[in-house]
């Protein structure tokens, strides 16, 4: 494994850590003590490929509800406690005008010295297209928030680009604002699929999940399935299966528990894909249907692969 890959680990190993539950069935993902609230937010959305309804809340008693789906926020659903949230509710998918605008929420919701929780749902709709929403990647590169941070290193004091609040007095209204600086165009990568909602007539676990990792190709660089009738399946480098195989003896049944906090539904399907949108270098992926475990390695991002490597594997 690279050195690229360590920061990925570190991540996969983290969610073997028992999470804090608040009252009401929450996770904590930023506690008052942590420096900066809104990078976890932002990697709980960078981690989610199938669709969900993430409600991120302060201890301050805002509130944030956003839908989610292959790395991309889709759009904003509810907004608590937070002024100008006005354009972006009444937009059915957001846009790269909208970034800005979402930022400012994000950055208000996310706020340090107060806790940050959320809870995950279904989403309440399904959204047809490719390439839509806000890609994670780029709101953390707006924000000069680092995804993926070296192994055993946390910002201490991040850099984050704040966006002035609004004069109240003068309350926005959709304009063409003059161009801030452009970010480095994107890398190539496949446009992400529509999200998938998985039907109640779940197959089962080990052979979907087989089928899924069959599906997404080459990409998928080396896996491991734990559980199910394809418990023990593999391919790929004895050395990454060696690494994804220890990991599962070590944290499997942690792991598990921790899946079960991400899930929209009890034992629900999880598929999610640890570390940002890299040019270079790998992802981990984390799958779960019914009492299957899927970890394997992802060459680059691939989260569009992904997607359609699920829808594939639901059909059979």
């Amino acid at each position: 494994m690279n050195r690229g890959t360590l920061p990925i680990i570190a991540r996969l190993h983290a969610l073997q850590t028992a999470a804090r539950i608040a009252p009401g069935g929450a996770r904590v993902i930023a506690a008052i003590s942590d420096a900066n609230p809104l990078a976890a937010l932002l990697c709980e959305v960078n981690e989610t490929v199938l669709g969900r309804t993430l409600t991120f809340e302060s201890s301050g008693g805002s509130s944030l509800s956003l839908e989610v789906s292959g790395r991309r926020v889709l759009r904003v659903t509810a907004a608590n406690g937070l002024p100008g949230a006005e354009n972006t509710l009444a937009d059915a998918v957001l846009d790269d005008d909208h970034k800005d605008e979402l930022i400012k929420l994000m950055q208000a919701v996310a706020v340090p010295r107060q806790e940050l929780r959320v809870w995950a749902l279904p989403m309440t709709r399904e959204v047809d297209g490719v390439s839509v929403g806000l890609p994670v990647a780029l709101l953390a590169d707006l924000l000069l928030i680092d995804l993926n941070p070296l192994e055993g290193s946390t910002p201490a004091d991040p850099v984050v680009r704040t966006i002035p609040a609004d004069d109240p007095a003068n309350p926005p209204t959709r304009r063409t604002k003059a161009a801030p600086p452009e970010p480095e165009p994107e890398p190539e990568a496949e446009s992400p699929a529509p999200p998938v909602q998985p039907p109640a007539d779940m197959p089962a676990g080990g052979s979907f999940l087989g089928t899924l990792a069959r599906a997404i190709g080459p990409e998928l660089m080396a896996w491991l399935v734990v559980g199910g009738e394809d418990d023990g399946a593999t391919d790929g480098p004895e050395e990454m299966v060696s690494h994804l195989q220890g990991f599962l003896d070590d944290e499997g049944e942690a792991l598990n528990q921790q899946l079960d906090q991400v899930a929209t539904q009890p034992q629900g399907p999880v598929c999610i894909v640890l570390g940002a949108s890299l040019i270079e270098g790998h992802s981990i992926l984390c799958a779960r249907m019914k009492d299957g475990i899927l970890l394997g390695v992802i060459d680059g991002d691939a989260t569009g692969t992904v997607l359609r490597g699920w829808a594939s594997a639901l059909r059979g």
